[in-house]
Order: structure tokens, then sequence, then C-alpha cells
């Protein structure tokens, strides 16, 4: 199991394939198994070469107590590319790992090429959503506060507040959380309550509104057809200068695990049309030539 030393820290990270350098950044309470659940670094490392780690706090990394911006795993993952000598590299982000690959692009858009943003939601932009007028988010409370923990609408981006009830937890109120969630998903969660993860994540960091704006690399809001955050994919089309969107059918936020090969299809159809990547293998090895995503465009 590779790892690198870097600020100070062990982090776990894996690679596959030779070619042009490609990203994979997971979310907050993930790892990096995400990429090989849905197939994505075994089919875009036949072309690329493919690298995906796991972030401070999460995975086989190293978890301190603090630094947990999206500003702190921007200088990690430029600490990650100087170690393993990616000079520039396509950044895939799910979810806060989109808020933290367009930061990167804001920091330093000469190591950018292309940052591919699946289904995430800015602080800065919190203002655009509301999360009550999405029909999965009661059934999310629901299940919620079965196992122990309360939710609200006015507080639903504050991890912050969802980590401290589960570190709060005893007796059958735990037990009914584990029952829920599972155990793997309970050490996860415990694990980032000991740190501030959950209170970095809704902070700005430096990535304002009009920075998000500015980044003008080749861009692509991928987002699920019933995510809670499509209006600020919206935004994204709207204000960014090059940026494309599309949807993935039949997916709710978390398109890599609840549509994979739809998310695949998209996701190689942008990467294919960069410049520079004219063609591209299949799954079978097969060559494709460059196009644009195939569904759900817009």
């Amino acid at each position: 199991m590779p790892f690198s030393t870097l600020n100070g820290l062990r982090f776990h990270y894996q690679q596959a394939g030779e070619g042009p350098d490609l990203v994979l950044i997971h979310g907050v309470t993930g790892d990096l198994s995400i990429w090989y659940l849905c197939q994505a670094i075994q089919t875009l490392g036949l072309a690329r070469r493919v690298t995906a780690y796991d972030l401070r706090g999460h995975g086989y990394s190293d978890a301190p107590p603090t630094g947990y911006t999206s500003a702190d795993h921007a200088a990690d993952l430029f600490a990650l590319m100087d170690d393993r000598g990616i000079e520039r590299a396509t950044l895939v982000g799910h979810s806060f790992g989109g808020v933290i690959a367009l930061h990167a692009a804001v920091l330093a858009p000469e190591r950018v090429d292309a940052v591919v943003l699946s289904d995430p939601y800015f602080p800065a932009l919190r203002h655009l959503e509301d999360v009550s007028r999405w029909g999965h988010w009661q059934s999310f409370c629901d299940e919620a506060r079965r196992a122990g923990v309360e939710l609200s609408d006015e507080h639903w981006y504050d991890l912050g507040r969802f980590f401290d009830q589960v570190v709060d937890l005893e007796g059958d109120r735990l037990l009914q959380f584990r029952r829920e969630v599972g155990l793997p998903a309970l050490n996860r969660l415990l694990r980032l309550g000991g740190t501030t993860c959950g209170d970095d994540t809704k902070v700005e960091a430096g990535l304002t509104a009009e920075l998000i704006a500015s980044v003008a690399v080749p861009s692509f809001a991928l987002y699920g057809e019933f995510s809670p955050f499509l209006a600020t994919a919206q935004y994204l089309v709207d204000h960014l200068p090059n940026c494309r969107s599309a949807i993935v059918p039949a997916a709710k936020h978390r398109a890599p695990e609840e549509n994979p090969p739809a998310f695949l299809s998209l996701l190689r159809g942008f990467i294919e049309s960069l410049p520079g990547a004219s063609s591209s293998s299949g799954p079978d090895g097969s060559v494709s030539e460059s196009s644009q995503p195939a569904c759900g465009t817009r």
C-alpha cells in the first residue's frame, strides 16, 4: 500500500496507467475506493496516468486535529502532485472534492488543465440552495432521527453539528445509529468527529464567489438528475467562462455510486474532448474518437 509524507502527514494514494495526468479527489466521509467502485481508475488508466488519494482524515491517511478547509486540502493536493512528479493535471472532484479541485484551479491555474465538478456545493454559494425543497431531504432527516441525530433545514450544511451529535451518542442511541449506518461508516464519522473537519468544510477559506467565477480552465459541472444542488450547477455554467454541464440520469448526490455507467460515460466524454485528447481506449481496450458527452448534456 503506497504512502507519501506530505505537509508532515502520511497520505495513502494509488496510481494506475500512463499518459496525461488525471487526479481523482473524493468527498468528505469518503475515501479513494469510490473511484475503483465506479471503474474510473480502471477505465481512465487505460489512456492516462490516474492518481487517487485519501484526503487527510479519511481512509488510510493521517487525521490531524485541524486543517480541513478547501485551502488546506488544495495545499495537500499540490504537495502530492510535487511528490509524484505531476506538473499539470486534470482534476476530478466529487462533492467537497470538487470544491478542492476548483480551489486548486484558483490558486495555481498553471497546474490545472481542466476540472470536473461532480455535485459540489460551495460555501460561498450556499445562498443558492434550499434543501428543504429537495424531495429526498425529509427522508434523510427521518433516517437520521431514527438513528438519534437531529438535522434541520436551517443548518443542512453544518457537518460540525452532525459530527458533534454522533460523537455524543451513547448506549441505545449509539447502537441504533450503528444499525442505521453500519459500523464502517460509524467509525469514519467518529474519527472525523475528533477533528475540525465538520466546521472547516462550511467556511469559504478564500474561495469567494468572485474567485469561483474567475476560473477560466475548461470546467465540467456534472450533477445528478435529482441532486439537491442543481442551482449551483446552473450558477457554474452561467458564471464560469469555460464551463459545460451534464446531468447524470437517475442519480442524486452520489452519482459515481448511484449510476456508475452514466457517470463514467459523461466523465470520459468530457476528458476526451479536451485539447490534445484525440482518442482514448475504451473499457474493452478499443479506441474511440474524441466526442462531446453523449447523454444528459446541456
